[in-house]
């Protein structure tokens, strides 16, 4: 490989190590670190010179992979869209997961949009926001229901797919022993359709429920339950042209979407 056969040619010029194998293959050192910082900034100004030459000739297109956190469902779909319409040459293979920073430490997929705190090892990326949770009715519900009430006097729908999201199996330590759960569902897009149709009070994501009007809050902002919303890449791989416009337009986008930090 190029790079390989670069790194190995760096480490003899330099005198030292710029990867150490561990137990799961080989990681940059410190000072690996480094050379790998300055080959982004290296490979951006050959993407750049290389968008020089070309631009008038059509760009061929390339697939980036990108693996969402299954407890976001579909909530980025539109910034995901306005990326590919913008960047008509980078085909996006889109997946949902459970563990995308796993996937991307696995070489399933090249982006990771993860819930993580703090951040994996042999992963590197950006820090979009914190997301928080709370407990949400709709208009309806609470119509029927009444407002002002204990959660515990709440029906609520519960979401049995496994999440290894901190924010999520807290929500359900604290509230699964002394709730009526009037539904069960499997995903993500279900818990908020549901609770937008007035099935029961659930636990949705601020960032989404908070500009949605047919949802009130009716549970305090619990400050504590929040998750690092991350943008990932692994730790030994420079960047190509693809993902760092990919990881540069979200970083823009996605703060915007969720609106805090």
């Amino acid at each position: 490989m190029p790079w390989a056969l670069t790194a190995d040619r760096l480490e003899h010029q330099a005198g030292i190590p710029l990867f150490e194998q561990g137990e799961d293959g080989y990681h940059p050192t410190s000072a690996g670190h480094q050379v790998l910082t300055i080959a982004d900034k290296i490979e951006a100004l050959v993407t750049e010179l290389e968008a020089v030459l070309s631009a008038n000739a059509d760009a061929e297109q390339v697939e980036l992979r990108v693996a969402v956190a299954a407890e976001l469902g579909s909530e980025f779909l539109q910034d995901l869209t306005d990326f590919s319409r913008l960047h008509p040459h980078i085909r996006l293979r889109i997946s949902t997961s459970h563990e995308p920073e796993d996937d991307v430490v696995t070489r399933k997929c090249e982006v990771g949009l993860c819930l993580v705190d703090p951040l994996p090892r042999h992963l590197r990326g950006i820090r979009i926001a914190t997301l928080r949770q709370a407990g949400y009715a709709s208009t309806t519900y609470l119509d029927h229901k009444g407002r002002g009430l204990a959660p515990q006097e709440y029906d609520w729908v519960r979401c049995t797919s496994s999440s290894r999201v901190r924010a999520m199996k807290q929500w359900d330590d604290i509230f699964c022993r002394t709730i009526r759960v009037s539904a069960y569902v499997d995903n993500w897009s279900a818990l908020r359709g549901s609770a937008e149709q007035g099935l029961g009070a659930a636990f949705l994501w601020t960032f989404v429920a908070d500009s949605e009007p047919r949802l009130n809050r009716v549970t305090p902002l619990h400050e504590e339950l929040g998750i690092g919303l991350h943008l990932v890449v692994r730790d030994d791989v420079p960047m190509d042209q693809a993902t760092r416009q990919f990881m540069n337009d979200m970083a823009k986008r996605l703060p915007v979407r969720v609106g805090n930090t």
